[in-house]
């Protein structure tokens, strides 16, 4: 078992807000209206154990994959998610997506204590072989990663945006 530094940011060391794009009909993740979002997968990841950490990767990262995965994707500015959600909408992703923006100091647990979150690009960094074949790192850049959830009360915003 290889282990890395904890990888997870330090409060400090989030954006102010960032934002989830959510596609109704298309997203893996889990929403409901009085939880908030949950990831697919029903068991533990160590975040700290490299090749716990790549093999999340490896589901996550491929966009085509079915199964399940521990990260929940946001984006660190408003401008990235609402472009990103119009493209994907005009790929014929869904009809709809809603933005929403994430209070990070506020992605707690049942117990208050703070989930991880990581910086996608921070761990791509250091480690690049982490970089799915056939994909961009760039492509991966001002992503970040809610480990398992974001509950409803770190949403302080949501609108939805539609092609054209």
């Amino acid at each position: 078992m290889r282990r890395i530094p904890n990888p997870r940011l330090k409060g400090r060391e989030y954006p102010y807000l960032l934002y989830r794009v959510h596609f109704p009909k298309a997203s893996h993740t889990s929403y409901h209206e009085n939880y908030g979002f949950t990831c697919t997968a029903d068991d533990r990841i160590d975040i700290c154990d490299y090749d716990d950490l790549a093999n999340g990767f490896e589901s996550h990262l491929d966009w085509g994959s079915k199964k399940p995965t521990y990260f929940i994707s946001m984006f660190g500015s408003e401008d990235h998610a609402v472009n990103w959600a119009i493209k994907q909408i005009g790929r014929g992703r869904d009809v709809s997506a809603s933005v929403m923006a994430i209070d990070p100091g506020q992605i707690k647990n049942s117990r208050n204590a703070l989930l991880p979150i990581l910086c996608l690009d921070d761990i791509l960094s250091q480690y690049p072989d982490l970089v799915p074949d056939g994909k961009d790192k760039k492509w991966f850049e001002d992503e970040y990663l809610a480990l398992y959830m974001i509950p409803e009360s770190a949403i302080v915003n949501s609108y939805d945006v539609y092609f054209g």
